[in-house]
């Protein structure tokens, strides 16, 4: 068994820089095409010759990658979306779509110098009609749950960050904390529109392009096409729902993590999420009820873990949930206008982060379990925060087939991610050198990790692709197993040109 050992920094490059060897080189002369091809777009076009409006746009959320897209255009139409594309694919440029940019390994930027970069914030509208919803591809989380209460009340399946483009999010599985009784965010969709690579508009649903609609959801994150919009059916949450945080100490770790693990055999209707960290243990996450029936559907939790040190259980709407978790800050925090990230407001993520994952296909062992808390314990110097999300799945996400759509974690027991931030400064400037300890704690914690998970579960190592990690063993395989063969020939049948391509974009062959 061999382990990585390069550091993620200098694998990053290693690998990044292989990828771009091995993507066609952009011929003499294709900033000129480019620029004469997209001379009707006008100011949307952004090159390094405007360098004030370069500088600022050619950054996505983690400022760690400062890779120098050829052009980014702002598109504010699908029309825009359709130019670009066939304007890069005559110029052998690759295309890189960037919804809300959280991309965990820079592909909103192309993930290489030299990409055409498709800003889709301009695609921001959401519209309710009867119970469906059509959205941009544009729409961040947090407005487009705003929207959807605003429209009738509704919401949808989908993560707590508000700042998270529904584009990445969605073609990538999309799991939130109603994922247990909804299912993930592509089991919503209904259809897409989508720019292929020969610049056309096209209809993407279960009777139209049936194939690229099955690749989209799970393996769409860029590989095949532009998707513009989203048509997707939204929920109806319960009238009251109880939001809670609960939390422990580090010593509890063993204790609580056995009995949070059951959950997944308890209620649907219980969304929630476990942090580990320096600073202990923290259970949060919204029951779709009362208080007193989120009391009985959580007792055999309470019987079974040891006592918090604290909680806050709140009975609100749902929205008021979603603000709960989505950590906004600004003048009022508990104003739901704030979802729209509209200044003052912002997200309070950092902007410095490596991420992994691992996808675990049973009840998780104490071994595994003891090795959260032990490195859920150290705290390196230079982090502003390290932790451990662990998310129970099962539920709905199990209800839909693993082979009818590209997403193959269907039978997943919990996902981890793994998390490293440094300087969360939300005026932090970009291409700061890499906080080396922070990256060794992640290294090293993933390396005995993986033992442990290829002794106890798989020799094969599942990830989930929506934490995208170029470090992780075969990742071709670790994200989309048994589906690889049909998204290679999906693949060279909407793109044989290659024109949507990144380290990781699904290969032709």
């Amino acid at each position: 068994m061999i382990m990585h050992t390069l550091g993620s920094a200098t694998l990053l490059l290693a690998i990044s820089s292989m990828a771009l060897a091995a993507a066609p080189t952009a011929p003499s002369g294709s900033s000129q095409q480019l620029a004469k091809c997209l001379k009707s777009l006008g100011s949307k076009v952004i090159t390094s010759a405007n360098s004030g409006a370069y500088e600022k746009e050619r950054y996505a959320f983690d400022l760690r990658y400062t890779f120098e897209p050829e052009v980014i255009v702002k598109a504010s139409s699908a029309a825009d979306v359709q130019l670009a594309v066939r304007c890069a694919k005559d110029a052998n440029v690759a295309v890189a779509p960037r919804s809300g940019g959280h991309s965990f390994e820079g592909y909103s930027i192309g993930g290489q110098d030299g990409s055409l970069v498709i800003d889709l914030a301009g695609l921001g509208t959401v519209k309710v009609t009867g119970s469906k919803a059509k959205v941009g591809a544009g729409v961040r989380l947090g407005k487009l749950y705003l929207e959807l209460f605003k429209q009738g009340g509704w919401t949808i399946n989908a993560g707590t960050c508000p700042s998270v483009g529904i584009g990445g999010h969605a073609l990538g599985g999309g799991f939130g904390l109603l994922s247990r009784k909804y299912g993930l965010l592509i089991d919503r969709i209904e259809e897409m529109e989508v720019v292929n690579a020969d610049g056309e508009l096209l209809k993407v649903s279960a009777t139209s392009h049936p194939d690229l609609f099955y690749a989209l959801r799970g393996a769409g994150g860029g590989s095949f096409g532009v998707v513009t919009s989203f048509t997707i059916k939204p929920v109806k949450p319960a009238s009251k729902v109880t939001s809670f945080t609960y939390e422990w100490n580090l010593s509890d770790n063993d204790d609580v993590l056995k009995a949070y693990l059951e959950f997944q055999k308890g209620s649907r209707d219980v969304g929630v999420e476990m942090n580990v960290a320096p600073d202990g243990l923290m259970m949060y996450g919204i029951f779709q009820g009362t208080k007193s029936q989120a009391a009985a559907a959580m007792k055999s939790f309470f019987n079974a873990a040891p006592k918090p040190r604290g909680s806050d259980v709140r009975e609100e709407r749902h929205i008021d949930a979603q603000l709960r978790f989505a950590f906004i800050s600004g003048p009022d925090p508990k104003n739901i206008e704030g979802l729209a990230l509209r200044p003052p407001y912002y997200p309070g993520d950092s902007r410095y982060t490596k991420g992994k994952s691992l996808v675990y296909p049973t009840m998780l062992k104490a071994s595994t379990i003891a090795l959260f808390g032990k490195w859920g314990a150290i705290k390196p110097k230079g982090m502003t925060a390290n932790y451990l999300i662990i998310d129970l799945w099962g539920g709905a996400v199990k209800d839909t087939s693993a082979s009818a759509t590209s997403f193959i974690h269907r039978d997943a027991y919990t996902v981890v991610e793994f998390v490293a931030e440094w300087d969360a400064n939300p005026k932090a400037k970009p291409g700061k050198p890499d906080c080396k300890p922070c990256l060794k704690w992640m290294d090293d914690m993933y390396e005995e990790l993986l033992a442990d998970y290829k002794e106890n579960y798989s020799e094969t190592v599942r990830g989930y692709q929506n934490y995208i990690d170029l470090d992780i063993p075969n990742w071709l395989e670790a994200y989309y197993g048994s589906a690889v063969p049909r998204l290679k020939q999906i693949k060279s049948t909407y793109d044989p040109s290659n024109v949507f391509r990144f380290p990781q974009s699904i290969p032709l062959e």
